[in-house]
């Protein structure tokens, strides 16, 4: 009996033994497929995150070549606008030279100016009172003033700015130019001053006068140069007279005044005022005949005593709108014969009646001051100069020999 239940508990053992082993070889075949399985899914996964690596490596790329270009494109960009910058700010920094040496030059320093010049300029007395101004020319005690302050003096007294005086003469005076010369008796220390080229004159530069206007010595007044080669009929007393190459200024002159110096920004003689217009007509109108026309007629005047004046022998006067209607011009630029003197150069030349001046040796006529102006300070008689003129409506080129006006 014991024994039965021994053999019965060696089988219950044996098929609790067999069915474990079959259950853990099942397990293990499950855990085999599984491990498969996992191995497969890893494989799966790697792969998966290999290509979206590959990819992502491949964006990142593109990203940073396409972020370099970009940089690089900023780079050079910047780099031109800092170059576009730095000319511009050079372009400012000149264009700011300019304005500031424009200012500078538009501004005149008047009591600088006046301490630089003022032992020059003198007063010209009849003995008993002042009757104008006038400057020293060179160191050889040659003064220049106007020719009309000094005409029929008995007596011509020069003052200087130390209030030493000397009797003076006249070396000689040109009446058309409204200039003369003197020389003082006395040999004195006087200062001469500068004379400037008036061709580089400006309209609209400022300008000092320093004269003696109302027996007031030494009286500066400024303005601006209102406009140059003027041709005006001056009315002196009883007298009167063209004058021509005079620039016109607004620096307030007043009787006394004639043969002061009209001054530019550096101090030298771009004039000298012989003239103003009439009070009753208006103000700040004033004349100065111009520096180039001064040393031309005083170098003659202390070389021969006079000076030789060109003449050409006409009437001219300035074109009006109706003449340049009637006769059916371009332009109102040129100056219209009105009248010819007989056995003159322009009638010997064959200049005639109501021909137009629009050009003397190429040089283009506007008025008839541009003709006066030319002849006054480049030609002298005998010389020949060519004019161009409209006749008829033809264009005409003669050539003329310059006269003397007696």
């Amino acid at each position: 009996m014991f024994s039965k239940v021994i053999i019965g508990l060696l089988v219950f053992l044996l098929l609790v033994t067999g069915s474990l082993c079959a259950y853990t070889f099942n397990l293990a075949e499950e855990i085999d497929a599984l491990s498969k399985q996992l191995e497969v899914s890893q494989e799966e996964h790697m792969a998966q995150i290999g290509a979206l690596s590959k990819e992502y490596t491949a964006q990142i790329s593109a990203l940073s070549s396409e972020l370099g270009r970009q940089t690089s494109a900023l780079s050079d960009e910047l780099a031109a606008l800092k170059g576009e910058t730095l000319a511009r700010i050079d372009t400012l920094d000149d264009e700011l030279r300019g304005v500031a040496s424009e200012l500078e030059q538009s501004a005149i320093n008047a009591s600088r100016l006046y301490q630089q010049v003022s032992k020059g300029i003198v007063r010209i007395s009849d003995g008993e009172k002042v009757i104008g101004s006038g400057f020293a020319f060179n160191s050889n005690n040659n003064i220049i003033t106007a020719q009309h302050v000094v005409e029929e003096q008995d007596q011509i007294v020069v003052i200087l700015a130390d209030g030493s005086t000397s009797v003076a003469t006249v070396v000689g005076t040109c009446e058309h130019s409204d200039i003369a010369v003197l020389t003082l008796e006395e040999r004195l220390t006087i200062q001469a001053l500068t004379l400037a080229d008036s061709e580089t004159v400006t309209v609209g530069e400022p300008t000092i006068v320093v004269g003696n206007p109302l027996e007031l010595p030494g009286t500066i007044t400024s303005g601006i140069v209102s406009q140059t080669h003027r041709f005006v009929k001056v009315k002196y007393d009883s007298k009167t007279r063209w004058v021509a190459s005079l620039i016109q200024f607004d620096a307030a002159v007043n009787p006394g005044n004639s043969g002061s110096p009209l001054l530019n920004a550096e101090g030298e003689i771009i004039g000298m005022v012989i003239a103003r217009i009439d009070p009753r007509q208006g103000t700040g109108v004033y004349y100065a005949i111009s520096s180039n026309k001064l040393k031309r007629v005083a170098f003659s005047l202390l070389e021969q005593g006079s000076f030789d004046y060109p003449w050409l022998g006409v009437e001219i006067v300035n074109l009006s709108p109706e003449m340049v209607r009637s006769r059916k011009l371009e332009t109102a630029n040129g100056a219209l014969v009105q009248g010819i003197i007989a056995d003159g150069p322009a009638d010997m030349a064959g200049i005639e009646v109501n021909d137009v001046i629009v050009a003397i040796d190429q040089m283009t006529v506007r008025e008839v001051g541009d003709i006066t102006w030319y002849l006054g300070e480049y030609k002298s008689p005998d010389e020949v100069v060519t004019l161009t003129i409209m006749r008829d409506g033809a264009k005409l080129e003669i050539s003329l020999k310059i006269g003397q006006r007696e």
